[in-house]
């Protein structure tokens, strides 16, 4: 009997170790993808930024320098292109709060771009920046709160 209770408390202690180290080892899988898509996400939500700073660039340059010819205009197109694309991964990867901030964003630089700053006396890059900045805030609060 005894030998029979032995083997029983034996099994019984190693099958629980068993499922203890099994929860552990999904617990640390779990931190490691979150901890992977966390830096995904750091890496599109800064290269969104960076097509931002690029697309404001764009906007500076046409309203302060009064730049219209067929190369800003290229670049315009590219800089909204890469730009959208950017929210676009945004979307996909992070939460709603986070996209819609984006999406104000890209929609703000944009408008920027197409129709200055709706304010024509000089300095034309501050109208610019103060156009872009109350969304640009919003999304750098939302994004901030999400990581």
């Amino acid at each position: 009997m005894g030998v029979v209770l032995g083997g029983l408390t034996s099994f019984a202690a190693q099958f629980w170790q068993g499922r203890a180290s099994e929860r552990t080892e999904t617990r640390r899988g779990d931190r490691e993808r979150a901890e992977g898509r966390r830096a995904e996400a750091l890496t599109h939500l800064i290269d969104f930024l960076s097509a931002v700073q690029e697309a404001e660039r764009v906007a500076v340059d046409r309203y302060h320098d009064n730049l219209t010819d067929e190369a800003w205009q290229a670049r315009a197109k590219q800089a909204v292109d890469t730009l959208w694309v950017a929210q676009k991964t945004i979307h996909l990867l992070c939460p709603s709060e986070v996209n819609e901030a984006a999406r104000r964003v890209a929609f703000a630089v944009q408008n920027v771009i197409r129709d200055g700053p709706r304010d024509p006396g000089a300095p034309q890059d501050e109208k610019v920046w103060a156009c872009i900045s109350p969304s640009r805030r919003a999304f750098l609060d939302a994004a901030a709160e999400y990581l």
